[in-house]
């Protein structure tokens, strides 16, 4: 059965070079919808990368919006309130060559896809899995093929799904990682060189098996998202990258609902593993999602991190302090260096729980889109050729 997968992968290096001085991003606003999950991926097969977000898929490249869905729940003009609807992975369920869309819901506790009609509307919803309350979740190369092809959602227990036949019919597999609960947030990456993606949760990194499906998932204790602390706390999105060049890979996150964006130094002491953590940035809060690519063409990974709006309806530090999205240039090394830039500041943008890189306009450099309870989604294109 042919895979087709949305053109989401963060991890990804251009064929250009640039100075990050150089790079400027040209924003463009596409809705005003207030959800805060988006996706990115060919709905039509017109061969332009679409946008999904909350009801509506954005049509390329004029963005024109068209309503696939109803949302259950409710925001109001201010921001409060929420739409059941915390991911939207554009993913050929079906295998019938048209990218589905999957979401998940932290009130219905549920994981669903809805079927890409080609044209009539609404797109039928099955659910897919009952797994309690659903954070968010993303696309993450589970396998290790080297592509992002697998759902890892963020729920209590650790578990992942992929597209195949079940019971004679095409859908979602779910393979279990542990059912431990965990401490919310989560990522994927190599963490102990071997070549395997493993899974990262704030509190336990849970090392990959020969069989990513059938293996055993062996639990490593682990302190992510506290800022300063060695308590785990809820993160965003977990990434796994060798920030300061030394052979060893780092892991990336931050506080989901407080103060601090920072990476974590993988240290080796008599084979012992530890984790020194190092800040980035602790000038703005709510740091809920966040993403590498490589947007300047320098070879290495950047941070791309925006702030999230009324995460719990104004109760987080920070919450009523400005919007932004930034990008952080990151220069490897044994002393590494993160430059910040503004793609927004002041400006009522943020990012919710998701942010796809890609190159949305196929002109060969990455672009950024985001989305959020202040009502979106809105594109920043990056203008290096």
């Amino acid at each position: 059965m042919k895979k087709l997968s949305a053109v989401i992968l963060t991890l990804a290096v251009l064929d250009y070079t640039a100075r990050a001085d150089s790079v400027e991003f040209k924003m463009k606003r596409v809705g005003t919808f207030r959800s805060e999950a988006c996706g990115v991926g060919d709905f039509n097969n017109d061969g332009k990368l679409d946008i999904v977000a909350g009801p509506y898929w954005y049509e390329a490249p004029d963005w024109k919006a068209h309503k696939y869905r109803k949302l259950r729940g409710k925001v109001d003009k201010k921001g409060k309130g929420y739409w059941d609807d915390f991911m939207n992975v554009p993913m050929d369920v079906d295998g019938d060559g048209k990218l589905d869309v999957v979401t998940c819901c932290w009130f219905a506790k549920q994981i669903d896809w809805y079927r890409n009609t080609g044209g009539q509307t609404p797109w039928p919803m099955t659910v897919i899995d009952k797994a309690g309350n659903h954070e968010c979740g993303d696309l993450w190369d589970i396998d290790g093929d080297g592509k992002a092809l697998e759902i890892l959602p963020v729920t209590r227990n650790t578990h992942w799904y992929e597209q195949g036949i079940k019971d004679g019919k095409a859908g979602l597999i779910r393979h279990e990682v542990s059912s431990k609960k965990s401490v919310w947030g989560m990522g994927c990456g190599d963490i102990n060189g071997d070549g395997r993606p493993d899974i990262i949760r704030p509190d336990t990194w849970f090392e990959a098996p020969e069989d990513p499906r059938k293996g055993e998932w062996k639990a490593h204790p682990i302190a992510l998202g506290t800022l300063g602390e060695k308590t785990p706390k809820h993160t965003p999105q977990i990434w796994v990258y060798d920030v300061n060049a030394d052979g060893k890979n780092d892991i990336i996150t931050s506080v989901a609902h407080g103060y601090g964006l920072f990476w974590y130094e993988q240290k080796t002491d008599g084979g012992k593993l530890s984790w020194e953590q190092h800040v980035i940035d602790k000038s703005w809060s709510q740091v809920h999602s966040i993403a590498l690519a490589d947007l300047d063409g320098d070879g290495d990974l950047d941070l791309v991190a925006g702030k999230r709006f009324y995460a719990h309806n104004g109760k987080d530090p920070g919450a009523k302090e400005p919007l932004g999205v930034y990008w952080y240039e990151l220069t490897t090394g044994k002393q590494p260096k993160w430059e910040k830039h503004v793609l927004s500041h002041g400006k009522g943008i943020g990012s919710g729980l998701s942010i796809p890189v890609v190159d949305l306009d196929g002109d060969g450099d990455l672009d950024i889109v985001v989305t959020g309870k202040w009502g979106g989604p809105v594109i920043f294109e990056n203008q290096m050729k």
